[in-house]
């Protein structure tokens, strides 16, 4: 065993035991009021119940020296009433994501449904699930035209090790279509393989894992274009490498003037 490994393999370890009680101990607090209402107050309250609990997970990953977090132009992003949309690298993203923003909805796999650490904690918070067909579409777009965030992963998966950008699932932009709200873009970019796909959760990743969230274009979703050519417009934006600055990249679809 490496120098490298005696302190960051159990370093390592205790962060994946602190996610997963934190993560009980919000679904318990979820099951526990189960009884209350799903209104739009409630499900706010465990919206920055979730943001405070992944803020500090990325405090703690800091302060043990394993993953370092850099934002980039978030003061911009909109508080609400939008449809983030961000490329997939590894399990971490969503919550770099909503360490930083207090209030969002998310579209989560079905599976997360029935997970004890992530399930009803989602749930109470509003989240949807990706199975949901032509309702979610419609349940999602009522929440953004409500004044929520929404964050999206178009590839509806994180990629493969080695691979470029799954192809993007269009349905965000008929969301922001159907809803009236602009689409903003965010790019993550990290150095290491932390909980990338396919690698074994126990296996030690290469640390300290280095992250940039950037903030892009802010577009309209201009209800009389293709919701595919402009989900294809987007998908090509992600596939440009970053040069300089990525949200100065152009896009042939609108700008939102919000």
């Amino acid at each position: 065993m490496s120098l490298r490994s005696v302190y960051q393999l159990p370093a390592y370890y205790a962060t994946l035991l602190l996610f997963g009680v934190c993560g009980l101990e919000l679904s318990l607090f979820g099951l526990l009021c189960s009884w209350l209402p799903a209104t739009d107050g409630i499900e706010r309250f465990f919206q920055r119940l979730i943001h405070r609990h992944f803020a500090f997970f990325h405090w703690w990953c800091e302060a043990l020296h394993l993953v370092y977090v850099r934002y980039e132009g978030f003061d911009r992003l909109p508080r609400g009433g939008a449809v983030l949309v961000a490329n997939h690298v590894s399990l971490i993203d969503i919550t770099c994501l909503l360490a930083r923003i207090l209030e969002a909805v998310c579209i989560f796999k079905p599976a997360i449904r029935r997970n004890p650490v992530l399930g009803a904690a989602a749930r109470r918070a509003g989240y949807l699930g990706s199975d949901l067909g032509h309702e979610g579409v419609r349940s999602a777009a009522t929440k953004v035209a409500a004044g929520h965030l929404l964050v999206v992963f178009p590839e509806g998966t994180r990629r493969p090790p080695g691979s470029t950008l799954l192809p993007f699932k269009p349905g965000f932009v008929i969301i922001a279509q159907r809803a009236h709200a602009p689409i903003q873009l965010v790019r993550i970019v990290t150095d290491s393989d932390v909980l990338t796909k396919g690698r074994p959760g126990w296996k030690l990743p290469r640390f300290p894992a280095h992250i940039t969230v950037t903030a892009g274009p802010l577009l309209a979703a201009d209800r009389t274009a293709s919701a595919a050519a402009l989900s294809a417009e987007i998908e090509a934006w992600f596939r440009s490498p970053p040069a300089g600055d990525p949200a100065c990249t152009p896009l042939a679809v609108p700008q939102s003037s919000d």
